[in-house]
């Protein structure tokens, strides 16, 4: 039987938290739409093997169906697949995926990984909130003032992924490590700059 883990409850705006049970899945979601644009941050429980996923996904849209901006932030194992505890990152204007291994983790340190991406998408929607230009306080949509207690998790998670670049276990498509130049480019991304901030 997987151990499931349901953090995201904690921390939304219950007003706007949606709860889903599936015959194989749990699904917690809070999800804001409007003039062509979505964001949505959803926790993901498998009822069946140990699988977990926490996603921030944005896109832009100009007609039903084109996505012409799509950007997406996961932490995430699976059993297969990659198996280890990694955060990824799909940018698709650059049709790239981004893998940073968390490894040596255990179930608590993990917890606290989750706990600071939470944290950080906070941020990443403020971002998405001046780019698109929405008057609608996102931050008070998605979440509750716990939140703010998570802070120190955030720091917590930085470091995880300063080791993991120090370790060469940042990733690109190729399954190769990025170097400092292609570090910098990154750097750039609005899904992925709070998460590489050290």
């Amino acid at each position: 039987m997987p151990s499931n883990i349901y953090l995201l409850p904690m921390y939304a705006n219950k007003a706007n938290l949606k709860e889903n049970r599936y015959e194989t899945t749990h699904v917690s979601s809070v999800a804001y739409s409007s003039g062509g644009i979505k964001i949505e941050l959803s926790e993901t429980n498998s009822l069946v093997e140990d699988r977990y996923s926490l996603n921030l996904a944005s896109a832009r849209y100009i007609v039903e169906g084109s996505t012409t901006e799509s950007r997406e932030a996961m932490i995430h194992h699976h059993p297969k697949g990659h198996p280890e505890r990694h955060l990824q990152f799909t940018l698709r204007s650059r049709n790239q995926v981004i893998r940073i291994s968390l490894d040596m983790l255990d179930d608590e340190d993990y917890e606290k990984c989750i706990k600071g991406f939470i944290f950080i998408s906070q941020e990443i929607i403020s971002a998405e909130k001046e780019v698109y230009k929405i008057k609608q306080n996102l931050q008070d949509y998605f979440f509750n003032d716990k939140v703010m207690e998570l802070e120190h998790e955030k720091d917590f998670l930085i470091a995880q992924v300063k080791r993991a670049y120090g370790k060469n276990k940042i990733l690109d498509n190729a399954n190769k490590p990025i170097k400092s130049k292609e570090l910098a480019e990154l750097r750039e991304e609005t899904h992925l700059l709070p998460f590489l901030e050290w």
